[in-house]
């Protein structure tokens, strides 16, 4: 076997280069699943040299969130200290009980950090976040989400506290975002009579969370660059090699049924564009 075949059509019987072949491609992705699935083993075993590299801040997370409120003729939210120390308290919780979810594993809810700091609310929400890159992109990932947006843009909470806090999480290096929206009691009892009584109840207005990222400037790896670089090469490889068999054979001046060279470059697009769309963020 010469390694021209590898790159070239075969220059007698026409067929593809190995590079395109089927069995080819299979191994491809058999080699991105191994990647992908070796990145969170390695995260496990050695805790803290994969996560995300990010720029967020509290004062940029409050801009972007009250500049949507605007948008939508609502107030602006204001920063309160104490639901703010209640968030840097559920943040530094779920590093020291290693979950990712409103309720940790030992029965701790939102609502009772924000009790804990001393705000005495009639209504609160909580929405979360991490490995996300830039404070725009989790406010941005925030309204995208039905629930999150609810919690954003209710026109009954008042206040709002954020803390962003890095650490390790699920054995990667990350940054939480934690925001606490409440509406305190004292604005409640200043309600009309028929308006106090609806609103006498604790009310969960949404739950939320999304991944977020980390505002370290230590040498870490990210493993979704990783990923991306990894696919984006072996995307690029495929198209020009797909490219090179489409020009090689019109040359040739050869009719092969099993060439469908648009819709094989087609299908490499839509690829790149679904890699170029991941992102470490998630929501739960």
């Amino acid at each position: 076997m010469k390694l021209r075949h590898f790159f070239l059509p075969h220059p007698e019987t026409h067929k593809k280069a190995h590079l395109i072949s089927w069995q080819a491609l299979f191994i491809y992705i058999l080699l991105f699943v191994i990647l992908r699935i070796g990145l969170d083993f390695y995260a496990q075993v050695r805790p803290g040299v994969l996560g995300v590299n990010s720029s967020i801040n509290k004062e940029s997370l409050i801009e972007y969130t009250n500049k949507e409120r605007v948008k939508k003729g609502l107030p602006p939210l204001v920063l309160n200290e104490k639901l703010s120390q209640a968030a840097g308290e559920k943040a530094k919780n779920m590093f020291e009980e290693n979950y990712w979810a409103h309720y940790s594993p030992s029965g701790k809810n939102p609502w009772g950090f924000i009790q804990s700091s001393g705000y005495k609310f009639t209504f609160a929400g909580e929405n979360l976040a991490r490995n996300f890159y830039t404070s725009e992109e989790v406010v941005a990932a925030w309204l995208a989400s039905p629930s999150h947006r609810d919690n954003l843009l209710n026109p009954r909470f008042k206040d709002v506290g954020f803390a962003v806090v890095e650490g390790v999480l699920k054995g990667q290096k990350t940054t939480l975002v934690v925001q606490e929206l409440g509406t305190p009691s004292e604005v409640i009892a200043a309600l009309p009579q028929e308006t106090k009584k609806q609103a006498t109840s604790l009310q969960v207005i949404s739950e939320a969370s999304e991944q977020n990222v980390l505002v370290s400037n230590s040498s870490i790896l990210d493993p979704y660059f990783l990923l991306k670089a990894v696919g984006f090469s072996i995307i690029g490889m495929l198209a020009a090699l797909v490219l090179i068999d489409l020009y090689v054979i019109r040359r040739r001046a050869v009719y092969r049924i099993s060439s469908r060279h648009m819709p094989h470059l087609a299908l490499l697009s839509v690829a790149a564009s679904a890699l170029f769309s991941m992102s470490p963020g998630s929501i739960l």
